[in-house]
């Protein structure tokens, strides 16, 4: 039994079902290509999800329409529409699959599908073939329908292979040094037996050397290690790139020798927060255009050669339809068919004009244009690389933020109750810039920390301090240290921030605002990654769950008891209770910490300094520590969706040399001064 569906829809959907699929598809091309790349600097989750659909829709409707293009080939009763120009629609349709420069990729999960797309190049170039077989014989376009074969079977397979050079497991193979198998051993065995038998003296008088401050070896920086003189907008580009080379093996978990940790540490010590910001920017820049768009495949030899090929191609069929006579088509027929070739050529003369500008160019120009204002100027107009701001919400709000409450109540009950507190979490939160106080504040105590950790081991014990560096420059530490070391580390930051939030409502009069904001900015944003970036923190959960679930439960408890609705009452509320005890102490089986909270506020209100300067150590710390035991991976996905302090964090680490992915190298010197002689 069929569906009564009139005949008048029926011939509508008839003729224009695979019009609409070509004009979607075209109209979804050029909008990738002009919104893709605000993804590297946008936190909209409106924009991010128009990308996300764009970039599923046009994969899905070219191959859909190719499928309608040859199923209308094989049928010989479908004389109603023209089958020369279905061919050439199918060759262009290959064109869109291939997808423009600016986004091979949505996530890094999509480079490790390039097999499967690998297998649809195939079909779909068999496909599109298949039909312009079947119209061989009397093809009026078949010269113009051969140039764009080949352009759609170039550009699909530019963006097949561009994916698999971004996936992890290639990724990997390139970024692994040059294999260094050593001398030879043989030899070696034997210089090694006579030398044995060789007596070298054991003291060596070695040149008396100047002492030097600190690390720093050049007059010309300060005893804070910073450089008077600071670089321009293109050496800090090519210092970037450089660091992107050395740097990039983190991404798949390689680790770097202490010989690029020393030269890194070395350059970013000597460094202010400006510059080190901007650096790290560049870097992620390259890093996502990398892992996210054509760059590589484009930047080829072979690249250069196929893009001249590809637009000299599309330009010849133009030329070629236009010559040829069009009486037997449709009028909009021809005008879509003109829109096609016009579009592409548009296309591709903007993707040469972006790679012009780009980076990469004043990279590989940097001999000509470091002394020119082009470098400058095209750094000038590609400002903004990332979103320069943190998503942020507080547990006060999470927790009165529920109403109507019988919605929460019935989500529960069918078990979506999570869903609807991401979707809470969404609405609610907001974004702020991440000012140049905090990126100073950072920078600083980063640093601070790099300069007393003069080893690799040093490195690594720095970077597994959690708030106990923090709290041991301060007097109060004995009563202060349950905090961080009594605690798991989701736990800990629950409670800070909690703690953070108490505080911050009580507006003293003489407190330093600057760290004030500070550490209610890091509070609020370590909150919101426990909330909704837990991958970002899945090295931490643990009972993270449990305790955050027993925390809202007796903040929900205690603001219906006292009839809170107001976030600001419900601070002072909580800080009006005598918090003698901790809770574990008096409560027992409850992991709840809101009442530790309002203890540890009483506990810095005793603080002999301001209080607000030992909680922005803390915050740093807590922040560093969650960034550099991120895995980095997560940190590789952060460049597409806006950017995120914590990679930043993580990669500023890497370079202060407080990373540990480092190893140290053997010191062969000395063996091979002996083999010498």
């Amino acid at each position: 039994m069929k569906l009564p569906i009139p005949k008048e829809v029926l011939k509508i959907w008839d003729e224009w079902n695979l019009r609409g699929c070509i004009l979607l598809s075209l109209a979804l091309q050029i909008f990738l290509f002009f919104f893709a790349p605000l993804r590297q600097k946008c936190r909209s989750k409106l924009i991010v999800g128009l990308i996300w659909l764009a970039y599923l829709l046009s994969d899905w409707v070219a191959a859909v329409a190719i499928g309608v293009i040859t199923k209308s080939q094989g049928n010989p009763c479908d004389s109603g529409k023209n089958k020369d120009l279905l061919a050439f629609w199918a060759s262009f349709l290959l064109v869109h699959l291939g997808g423009p420069d600016t986004i091979t990729s949505f996530a890094l999960e999509d480079n490790e599908f390039w097999l499967r797309h690998l297998i649809q190049l195939i079909l779909q170039v068999l496909a599109a073939a298949y039909s312009f077989y079947m119209t061989l014989l009397e093809n009026k376009l078949w010269f113009p329908t051969v140039l764009v074969f080949v352009v759609g079977t170039i550009k699909f397979g530019e963006r097949t292979c561009a994916l698999y050079l971004a996936s992890l497991d290639h990724f990997g193979e390139i970024v692994l040094p040059e294999p260094e198998p050593g001398p030879d051993y043989e030899e070696a065995v034997e210089i090694y037996s006579t030398m044995r038998s060789v007596e070298v003296p054991t003291q060596v008088e070695l040149p008396i050397r100047p002492m030097h401050i600190g690390n720093y070896r050049n007059p010309k920086f300060t005893v804070e290690g910073v450089l008077k003189e600071s670089l321009d907008d293109v050496q800090l580009l090519q210092e970037a790139y450089r660091f992107f080379e050395s740097f990039k093996g983190l991404i798949v978990g390689f680790l770097l020798s202490s010989k690029v940790r020393e030269r890194s540490r070395d350059f970013f010590l000597k460094r202010t927060h400006v510059s080190a910001f901007q650096l790290i920017e560049y870097e992620l820049s390259f890093m996502y255009e990398v892992l996210h768009t054509k760059v590589v495949v484009a930047r080829h030899k072979v690249g250069y050669i196929l893009r001249l090929l590809t637009f000299c191609s599309t330009i010849g069929a133009l030329m070629l339809f236009a010559l040829v006579g069009k009486h037997k088509f449709d009028t909009f027929d021809i005008a879509l068919t003109y829109a096609l070739l016009i579009g592409a050529i548009i296309l591709d003369t903007l993707s040469v004009l972006n790679l012009i500008c780009s980076d990469w160019t004043v990279i590989a120009f940097n001999n000509i244009w470091s002394r020119s204002y082009i470098g400058a100027l095209i750094l000038k107009l590609k400002r903004g690389r990332w979103s320069g701001s943190v998503s942020k919400y507080n547990m006060i709000s999470n927790c009165l933020d529920e109403h109507p409450e019988w919605v929460y109540t019935f989500a529960g009950y069918m078990g979506v109750r999570g869903i609807l507190d991401k979707i809470k979490v969404c609405f609610f939160s907001t974004s702020e810039a991440v000012t140049e106080d905090v990126k100073k504040f950072l920078f600083k105590q980063l640093r601070i920390k790099s300069l007393e950790a003069n080893n690799r081991r040093a490195a690594m014990e720095a970077s597994s301090q959690r708030g106990d560096w923090a709290l041991l420059q301060t007097s109060n530490y004995l009563e202060l240290k349950w905090s961080v070391g009594e605690c798991q580390y989701a736990e800990s930051v629950l409670l800070w921030h909690i703690a953070t939030e108490l505080y911050f409502a009580k507006k003293k009069p003489n407190a330093d605002q600057e760290r004030r904001e500070i550490c209610k900015l890091l509070s609020d944003y370590m909150f919101y990654l426990l909330v909704m970036q837990h991958n970002m923190m899945a090295p931490f959960l643990g009972n993270w769950h449990i305790v955050f679930q027993d925390t809202r439960a007796e903040a929900k408890r205690f603001f219906l008891k006292h009839k809170i609705t107001d976030h600001g009452k419900a601070c002072e509320k909580i800080n009006a209770v005598e918090a003698k005890f901790r809770s574990a102490a008096v409560k027992g089986k409850s992991k709840s910490v809101l009442f530790d909270a309002c203890f540890l506020v009483k506990q810095l209100e005793e603080v002999e300094e301001d209080p607000w300067k030992l909680m922005s150590r803390v915050w740093v710390e807590l922040l560093s520590y969650a960034s550099i035991k991120c895995r980095p991976i997560v940190h590789a996905q952060q460049p597409s969706r806006g950017g995120e302090l914590l990679t930043f964090t993580w990669l500023l680490m890497n370079h202060l040399g407080l990373g540990t992915q480092f190893y140290e190298l053997e010191n062969q010197a000395g063996t091979k001064m002996v083999a010498v002689k």
